[in-house]
C-alpha cells in the first residue's frame, strides 16, 4: 500500500519579516508540519536560526515542528531545542559520536528522533540498523544552509537505494527529500521513494502565488508520472 505524500515548511524560507503572517498562511493549509533548520557556522559555513524564536513560535502554532540540527557540537543542543518546543530532533549520520545513545535520549526528552543525510552522503553499509531506530528518514538533496541551490541528482539515486533497502527489509519509513523541492524537482523524488517533501524558497514559498496554491501545485506534482 503506497504511503500518502506529507509535506512540510521549511521555515526559514518564509518572509523572516512577517513569521506570522507566514504562519497563518501555512495554518490555512494541508501542510503536515513545520521544518526549522538550526546551522552552527560549522557544519556549514552559515548560521540558520537559534531556540530563542522557537520559543516566540511554539505558542502560535499547533503543528508539529522537526528540528533539523546541522550542527557538530549537537549534543549540547537536544536538550534546549526540545525544552523550546520541538517534537522531532534531526541529527546528522556523519557525525562521528554515538546516534543510538543521542536518540535515546531524545525520546527520553519527550520528542522523536530523526536521522539526516548530506546531500554527497552515501548509503552506508549500516543504514537498516539506523533506520529501525528513527520516525523517518531526512535527506537533504541540497548542502544545508543556502536556498536557490540546485537539487544534486546523486542525492536522488540514494534515496532510490534508501527505498529499495528499506522495502527489502520490510520497513515503511518515510524519507524526507529537502532542497530544491518544487514541482520540476517532486515527480523525480517521489518516483525515487521520497514521501515526505520539504517546500522551501523554490517549491511552497514560491513568490506570485500563495502559500496554499503551492501546496496543491507541490501534491498535484507528487502525483505526476515519470516517461
Amino acid at each position: 500500500m503506497k504511503k500518502p505524500i506529507r509535506i512540510s515548511a521549511s521555515l526559514s524560507c518564509a518572509d523572516l519579516l512577517n513569521l506570522q503572517t507566514s504562519l497563518d498562511e501555512i495554518h490555512s493549509t494541508s501542510i503536515d508540519f513545520i521544518h526549522y533548520d538550526v546551522v552552527d557556522g560549522e557544519f556549514n559555513n552559515c548560521f540558520v536560526f537559534g531556540d530563542l524564536i522557537l520559543e516566540k513560535i511554539r505558542p502560535v502554532t499547533h503543528l508539529p515542528i522537526e528540528v533539523h540540527l546541522a550542527c557538530n557540537q549537537v549534543e549540547k543542543y537536544i536538550e534546549p531545542f526540545i525544552r523550546a518546543g520541538a517534537n522531532y530532533i534531526a541529527i546528522h549520520y556523519e557525525l562521528d559520536i554515538d546516534k543510538f545513545a543521542l536518540f535515546k535520549r531524545i525520546k527520553a526528552l519527550g520528542a522523536k528522533p530523526i536521522l539526516a543525510f548530506k546531500a554527497d552522503t552515501d548509503v552506508p553499509h549500516d543504514f537498516i540498523d539506523y533506520a529501525k531506530e528513527v520516525e523517518w528518514i531526512l535527506k537533504l538533496t541540497v548542502n544545508p544552509g543556502y536556498a536557490g541551490q540546485k537539487i544534486q541528482q546523486n542525492a536522488i539515486n540514494h534515496i532510490r537505494v534508501m527505498r529499495d533497502l528499506l522495502d527489502r527489509n520490510y520497513l515503511r519509513t518515510d524519507i524526507q527529500a529537502d532542497g530544491n523541492i518544487n514541482v520540476s524537482t517532486i515527480p523525480l523524488v517521489v518516483q525515487a521513494g521520497a514521501t515526505i517533501l520539504t517546500g522551501g524558497t523554490s517549491g511552497l514559498f514560491r513568490k506570485g502565488q500563495t502559500i496554499n496554491q503551492n501546496a496543491k501545485d507541490m501534491i498535484d506534482a507528487s502525483k505526476q508520472e515519470i516517461i
